[in-house]
């Protein structure tokens, strides 16, 4: 599967024009052909070290451990107590409240979707962990107080496959971990204004201009199935849409002319615009991924690399659920995410390690039945 995966992905790349580009990615992104085999690199490794018997536990308190640390910096920047570090220092990191040094809040909530689980079983081994347990209560606060509604069903979806298929292994006092998490928000709520409004908001998937990315990456998917159209996809998919369709999604009322600045398909659409009362504004689409990494995946490199990458994803998924269930519950968190937000290489390599692990364990499912 991996090779075949990785060899659709180096023929969509040679084919679809742009090479440079497909090969490292956007220059904000840097998650092109190249990242793809560092992820393959880093699930082989998984793999192997998946094999080594004191590799479980480590891997638990370390993962736990740095998102307990990272709970902590999201909830000081919540509660005001720092500020935003480097901001505008590094391309491609919007350093927003409660984001840290993971960047925008969309992208740390992601992360503490993912190794929320993590912490819960750790929390919940034989010997009580209390700092584990804290730690849950941090991690559950924090997830909550990123205020992303694509990362609260990740954080949900994990949960809730932990307690479907953990709830006989794990002692009833640590579940008591995650509401007091939400309490603990509820009192920031009270305290504090909330860092996102989202009132008149049309629904969960509003916001990001998820509307014209979706329906360009839709139209896109429709006119090149087999091996996509290369990076940066949405954007070329969008010089070949009717201009009128994306001023009309990205809610442009009352347009009398509109021209396109772009001279390239691989620069940001951008459209200039004449309202009726005269006004001229410069509509632009900023973002270079669809904010589905599933369609992203169809856009980009075609239909059959997104069915693999997908049927991989659920495969490590399944695997895990008896051997390794903290990181099978992680992977669902994440399988989540990806349906609102990119796949970012500041955690990705993380949930791809976790994927050969579970892949691993999968094997060993059938002579073994202790859960970690």
């Amino acid at each position: 599967m991996l090779v075949l995966f990785l060899g659709w992905l180096v023929i969509s790349a040679l084919l679809t024009g742009n090479r440079g580009v497909n090969w490292w990615g956007p220059q904000d992104r840097a998650d092109g052909v190249v990242m793809h085999i560092v992820y393959v690199v880093v699930l082989l490794s998984g793999w192997v070290l998946a094999h080594q018997t004191k590799m479980r536990t480590q891997l638990l308190t370390g993962l736990t451990l740095g998102g307990v640390l990272l709970a902590l910096w999201s909830l000081a920047q919540q509660l005001g107590l720092i500020g935003v570090i480097g901001e505008g220092a590094l391309q491609g990191v919007i350093a927003t409240p409660a984001g840290g040094p993971m960047g925008q809040r969309g992208y740390m909530g992601g992360l503490l979707a993912l190794l929320l689980p993590l912490a819960i079983i750790t929390a919940g081994r034989t010997r009580m962990r209390w700092w584990a347990f804290a730690g849950v209560v941090l991690m559950t606060w924090a997830l909550a107080g990123a205020y992303t509604r694509g990362t609260w069903l990740a954080g949900i979806a994990g949960v809730g496959w932990l307690a479907v298929w953990g709830w006989r292994i794990l002692p009833k006092q640590v579940w008591l971990a995650v509401p007091l998490g939400l309490c603990l928000f509820a009192g920031t709520l009270a305290l504090r204004e909330p860092v996102r409004d989202f009132s008149g908001a049309k629904g969960l998937l509003d916001g990001s201009q998820r509307t014209v990315l979706w329906n360009s990456a839709l139209y896109g998917i429709v006119q090149r199935p087999v091996f996509g159209w290369g990076a940066p996809g949405v954007w070329r998919a969008m010089a070949a849409r009717p201009t009128s369709e994306l001023l009309k999604e990205q809610e442009a009322k009352d347009v009398v002319t509109a021209q396109r600045l772009s001279q390239s398909a691989d620069e940001m659409p951008a459209i200039a615009v004449t309202l009726s009362d005269g006004k001229r504004i410069v509509v632009r689409t900023p973002v270079n991924k669809v904010h589905n990494e599933y369609l992203d995946y169809a856009l980009t490199y075609g239909i059959p690399a997104a069915l693999m990458f997908t049927v991989l994803l659920g495969w490590a998924i399944w695997s895990g659920k008896r051997l390794a269930l903290a990181l099978s519950a992680g992977l669902v968190a994440y399988a989540v995410y990806l349906l609102t937000w990119p796949e970012i290489i500041r955690f990705a390599p993380i949930a791809w390690f976790m994927m050969g692990v579970c892949l691993a364990y999968g094997k060993q499912s059938l002579y073994r039945t202790t859960p970690y």
